[in-house]
C-alpha cells in the first residue's frame, strides 16, 4: 500500500510539473508586457477605449501620442495592446515548457502532421466550399430562433499586434483535445500501438473540425439571443462549448485513471501511474507541437480566405447588418452601420465620424 502511495505521489507530482514552470514564466511574462508605472498607464487608456466598445482604430492617433509622451516604444505598445486583446492565462504558460523539448518531441509530433495537412484540406472543402459549416449554422439558427448579426471586432487598428500571441492564445482548447482524445481511448480494449494510432487518429480529425470552425468564425458575425437579452460572437461560440466539456473531463478522467489505471489496465504497463503520466506530459506536449504546426500552416495561410468565404455564404442567406455595440457612462447602445456586404467590400475596416467619439 506504502508502494501504490508513493506512486500515487510521484504521478500526481509529475502531472503538476508543468504548473511549477507555468507560474514563473507567467511572472516574466507580465514583467516583459511591462509593470512600470508608466506602462500600467498606457494599458488603462487602451483598456478605456476597449471598454467603450470601439475598434482601436477610432483612437489609433491618440494612443500612439499618449505612448510617445510616456516614452513608451512601439514594440511595448503592441505587446501591451496584444495583451488585452488576447491574454495568457497559466494555461497557456503550461505549454511553453515545449521550447525546451521541442527537438524531441517534434520527431514524434511530425508523425501526426503528415496525415494533417490533407485532413485540413478536406475538411475545408467539406465544411467551407460544401456548405457544412454553413448549413449547421442554419439548423443552429432554425433551433435556437437567434438573429445573426454583426459587431466589429476590437483589434481593429491595433499597434502591430502580435499574431504570435493570437496564436498561443488559441492553442489550449487544441492541445487539450489531444490529451482528452488519450485519455477517452485509454478505456478501449487496445494495446499500446492501438492506443498511439486510434488517439492520434481521434486528435487529428478533432483539431481539424475545430481549427476549419474556428478559422471561419473570427469574424465579425455575432448571434443575437433577444430571449435571454445576451449577444454571443462566433469566434468564441466554440471555445465556450468545448471549454467546460474538455475541462471537465480532463479532471474526471486524470483522476479516474490515477486512482484506478491498475483495475482498468491490469498487467498493462499503464497500470503504474507513473508511466501514466509521464505519458500523459508526452501527449500533452506533442499536442502542443502539432497545435503550432496547424497555426504556422493552417492559420497562416488558409485563415483568412476559410473567413472571407463563409462571410460571404452568411451574407447570400442572413444578409445581416453590422451594428456598432457601444457603453459611455454607463448606456449601452446599439448603432446600426451597414450591411455586412458593404462591410465586407470596405475591406472590414471601421471608419467613424468625429461625432461617434464623443
Amino acid at each position: 500500500m506504502a508502494t501504490g502511495s508513493e506512486g500515487l505521489l510521484t504521478s500526481t507530482l509529475i502531472l503538476l510539473a508543468p504548473l511549477f514552470l507555468a507560474i514563473p514564466l507567467s511572472l516574466g511574462w507580465r514583467w516583459w508586457i511591462g509593470t512600470e508605472p508608466e506602462h500600467e498607464h498606457y494599458r488603462e487608456k487602451v483598456r478605456r477605449v476597449l471598454d467603450s466598445g470601439i475598434p482601436l482604430r477610432r483612437y489609433r492617433a491618440e494612443l500612439d501620442s499618449e505612448a510617445r509622451r510616456f516614452l513608451i516604444d512601439t514594440e511595448r505598445q503592441g505587446r501591451i495592446e496584444s495583451d488585452l486583446l488576447f491574454p495568457l492565462k497559466i494555461q497557456h504558460f503550461l505549454l511553453l515548457p515545449i521550447l525546451a523539448i521541442w527537438p524531441i518531441i517534434g520527431l514524434f509530433a511530425a508523425l501526426f502532421a503528415i496525415p494533417l495537412m490533407p485532413l485540413l484540406r478536406f475538411l475545408e472543402w467539406l465544411l467551407i466550399s460544401k456548405r457544412g459549416l454553413l448549413n449547421f449554422a442554419k439548423l443552429l439558427q432554425n433551433i435556437t430562433r437567434w438573429e445573426v448579426i454583426g459587431i466589429p471586432k476590437l483589434d481593429d487598428g491595433a499597434k502591430r499586434l502580435d499574431q504570435v500571441l493570437a496564436s498561443i492564445h488559441r492553442l489550449p482548447i487544441t492541445v487539450f483535445l489531444g490529451v482528452f482524445a488519450y485519455l477517452v481511448v485509454l478505456y478501449l480494449p487496445l494495446d499500446e500501438r492501438g492506443i498511439v494510432i486510434v488517439s492520434g487518429a481521434v486528435y487529428l480529425i478533432l483539431v481539424s473540425i475545430t481549427s476549419v470552425i474556428r478559422a471561419a468564425t473570427a469574424n465579425t458575425l455575432v448571434f443575437a439571443d433577444p430571449t435571454k437579452r445576451r449577444l454571443i460572437p462566433m469566434d468564441t461560440f466554440v471555445e465556450d462549448a468545448l471549454g467546460p466539456l474538455v475541462g471537465v473531463g480532463l479532471v474526471f478522467l486524470l483522476t479516474r485513471q490515477l486512482m484506478y489505471g491498475g483495475q482498468i489496465h491490469s498487467g498493462d504497463f499503464l497500470s503504474d501511474p507513473v508511466v501514466f503520466s509521464l505519458s500523459v506530459l508526452i501527449v500533452l506536449y506533442t499536442a502542443t507541437v502539432v497545435g503550432i504546426l496547424v497555426e504556422l500552416t493552417f492559420f497562416s495561410y488558409r485563415a483568412n480566405d476559410v473567413r472571407q468565404t463563409f462571410q460571404h455564404q452568411m451574407v447570400e442567406v442572413y444578409d445581416p447588418v453590422v451594428y456598432l455595440f457601444t457603453r459611455n457612462l454607463g448606456s449601452l447602445k446599439l448603432s446600426p452601420l451597414m450591411p455586412l456586404s458593404e462591410w465586407l467590400d470596405r475591406g472590414e475596416r471601421l471608419e467613424l465620424e468625429s461625432s461617434h467619439s464623443d
